[in-house]
């Protein structure tokens, strides 16, 4: 509040609870039931940006310190999972969109989990800031960012509203929703609050959900977790990457004047191998490695499958990096830098693409230092892959013909062939 930008964000606060009383979201009360305690709270500040990285919305959101929180008396262990949506199933609907012309659109709901009613009876401090000095409490009503069951309540939420307003939750993936009535219909992606639709009416599905919830739509989408996403629609293109993340990531690892390499990993190195000068001598530790793994990974399974194999590699050695896995891991890096405009293209007017779903497998057997084999799969469709995965196998193979059947017969590849599927159904 005492920075330059304090005024945005007195304004973003102010919006915050406002949007908070609309919606009842608690009660002041004195009377507490006997043995609890309120939980606290604090206040978190976000911004918004656009696809060129500008300042776009001040965001402030009120957060419940759920940690506090006790389980069996404040949320069960049952009420604590909430699905999102698979990349799989989004990277289909962008090459489903390109190859047919459809609309699509981002939209946000305000303040999603407030939409939850809560089962618990749980108490909060007042906002901080913004204590009355009464000696009353806030007795929550609804769900409140922060708590333990803050997103499986918003899922059951928006679950019924789904079903109420006719769409069909895939069974493949459970965030993604059809609808279909003669010749208009409507996917629904949906990501904890964001959305994206793809329809051949998009107003009309936006009135449709304008009845249920508060919904801001960003029109067609540029920015969607992280990823930048281009649509020529003289060229029928849709194209996602990744440039500003990657852009991020070597500025916070200090690698952005590194010099370029054109392969992700050495294949003269053996990570396995244990070396005599002992463990990593680099101040970084086990932490700043699993978070160095961590970030590649998001990248790996969003728009980048060309590092995803080396990503699996090092994943291994979280616990206890050694020197050249570190060393590894900044090939990475380095590999990012010299790629960082590399995209995921989808459809095209010359029409080189097919609109068959196409499936290549391998396995690299006895590859680790157990003897597991290592399994990789791409499913291509509009011409560009929609899902793809670099996994150790969790058995042995005692032949490369058993090590490629396990692969040809992976579980999560073939769920997302049903997903795909399911998908296709859409005209």
């Amino acid at each position: 509040m005492e920075s330059a930008e304090g005024e945005q964000w007195g304004t973003a606060m102010d919006e915050e609870l406002a949007r908070l009383r609309e919606m009842v979201t608690w009660e002041l009360t004195k009377d507490m039931l006997e043995g609890r305690m309120p939980i606290g709270n604090r206040w978190v500040f976000m911004k918004k940006k656009d696809k060129h990285g500008n300042t776009i919305q001040y965001k402030a959101q009120l957060v419940a310190q759920g940690f506090s929180q006790k389980p069996g008396t404040d949320y069960s262990n049952n009420s604590m999972f909430v699905p999102v949506m698979r990349f799989e199933s989004l990277c289909t609907a962008f090459g489903m969109a390109a190859i047919n012309g459809w609309d699509m659109r981002q939209m946000d709901i305000n303040t999603a989990y407030l939409n939850g009613y809560l089962e618990e009876e749980i108490y909060m401090l007042q906002p901080s800031g913004f204590d009355d000095r009464t000696g009353r409490i806030c007795r929550l009503r609804q769900s409140l960012y922060g708590l333990k069951q803050a997103g499986n309540v918003w899922n059951k939420a928006w679950n019924k509203a789904m079903e109420e307003l006719g769409y069909k939750k895939l069974k493949s993936d459970y965030c993604c929703f059809v609808w279909r009535k003669g010749e208009d219909f409507s996917i629904l992606l949906v990501w904890v609050d964001d959305l994206i639709n793809f329809s051949n009416d998009t107003d009309r599905v936006e009135q449709k959900l304008k009845t249920k919830f508060e919904i801001n739509v960003i029109r067609e989408p540029s920015i969607l977790l992280g990823m930048k996403i281009d649509h020529d629609e003289e060229k029928k293109i849709i194209s996602l990457s990744q440039t500003h993340y990657i852009d991020s990531l070597l500025e916070r690892f200090g690698l952005m004047n590194a010099n370029m390499v054109s392969t992700p990993m050495d294949p003269n190195v053996n990570l396995d191998e244990e070396e005599d000068e002992g463990r990593d001598t680099d101040e970084r530790g086990p932490e700043t490695y699993a978070t160095a793994i961590g970030l590649l990974m998001y990248a790996a399974l969003a728009t980048r499958p060309d590092i995803a194999y080396a990503v699996q590699q090092l994943a291994q050695f979280t616990k206890n990096p050694w020197l050249k896995h570190w060393t590894a891991v900044k090939r990475v890096f380095r590999y990012l830098k010299g790629t960082r405009t590399h995209t995921l293209m989808y459809g095209g007017s010359d029409q080189s693409w097919t609109t068959e779903l196409t499936f290549f497998c391998d396995a690299d057997w006895a590859s680790n230092a157990d003897r597991k084999s290592t399994s990789g799969y791409v499913i291509l469709f509009a011409g560009e892959a929609i899902a793809w995965s670099a996994k150790k196998q969790s058995t042995i193979a005692l032949s490369m013909a058993k090590a490629e059947y396990i692969v040809a017969t992976h579980k999560e590849s073939q769920e997302f062939l049903t997903c795909a599927q399911h998908s296709s159904a859409v005209p």
